[in-house]
């Protein structure tokens, strides 16, 4: 290789490294600039927090919702992690979703989305029954939303009796026994089938049974057959004249009904 040719390979790699230089130079400014800028804005009052607004609130009480997005208070509106902020607020008892929204200058929005209740479960007695709920109203998931002593003031509801029963949990727990889900499942069944059912019970020694139309105990069993067994006790029950009388309805066996009077 010719020495010109050596000087000119030498230039342009010379030539190379300065314009590298200067573009590291050029962006280290430009991050510097933006990092500044940030701290402008995150330091301008204008964006402290000055409103907490909170919509789609029933049975939770907005404060209780504020006080679990613990926003900082004077903290930038935009720069708050909304996601942590919407979990805290969905750990609450009634709250299915919760999500931040920020309008400027500094406007917080929480919208919360609450669960629906499906039933109450009866609870096995605590140390100090005369003082504590017997009753927990559950949702679809069978979180706990509350605990309630009557379940007369949830009268639309269905009361689910597993044995054992489920030992008292807080509200915002979850009661974790299949039992419980199965009863469920089998009222929205009965149900289905045209009954009209007060309170479902599952128990090991007589399986399946309610309290259905007309007021009247019926004692399914198994879940086999359950609906021949619904309307083998709808036949029944209407021949009734005086349900008041009657103890229960016995369609365990669907080829052996029998009534059992008080």
């Amino acid at each position: 290789m010719s020495r010109p040719e050596k000087v000119r390979r030498r230039t342009a790699r010379q030539a190379a490294l300065g314009h590298k230089a200067v573009v590291s130079l050029t962006v280290a400014l430009a991050v510097t600039a933006l990092v500044a800028g940030l701290w402008r804005e995150a330091a301008d009052p204008r964006f402290a927090v000055g409103l907490v607004a909170v919509r789609g609130c029933g049975h939770t009480a907005v404060a209780d919702v504020v006080g679990a997005a613990a926003i900082p208070v004077g903290s930038n509106a935009w720069l708050i992690d909304r996601g942590a902020a919407a979990r805290r607020v969905e750990a609450l008892p009634w709250v299915h979703s919760a999500r931040l929204h920020v309008s400027w200058p500094n406007r917080v929005t929480i919208e919360v989305s609450e669960r629906e209740p499906v039933a109450l479960v009866a609870l096995g007695e605590p140390p100090q029954a005369a003082t504590k709920p017997a009753y927990a109203l559950i949702d679809d998931t069978q979180r706990v939303l509350t605990l309630d002593a009557d379940p007369a003031t949830s009268t639309a509801l269905p009361v689910l009796v597993v044995m054992p029963p489920p030992a008292p949990v807080p509200p915002g727990a979850t009661i974790d026994r299949a039992e419980v889900g199965q009863a469920l499942e089998t009222y929205r069944r009965l149900v289905a089938m045209g009954l009209r059912i007060s309170d479902v019970a599952i128990a090991p020694s007589t399986g399946i049974s309610a309290t259905a139309d007309r007021n009247v105990r019926v004692l399914f069993g198994e879940d086999e057959d359950l609906a021949k067994k619904a309307e083998l006790f709808q036949a029944i029950v209407a021949k009734i004249s005086t349900p008041s009388r009657v103890a229960y309805i016995d369609v365990r066996s669907i080829r052996a009904p029998t009534v059992l009077y008080r």
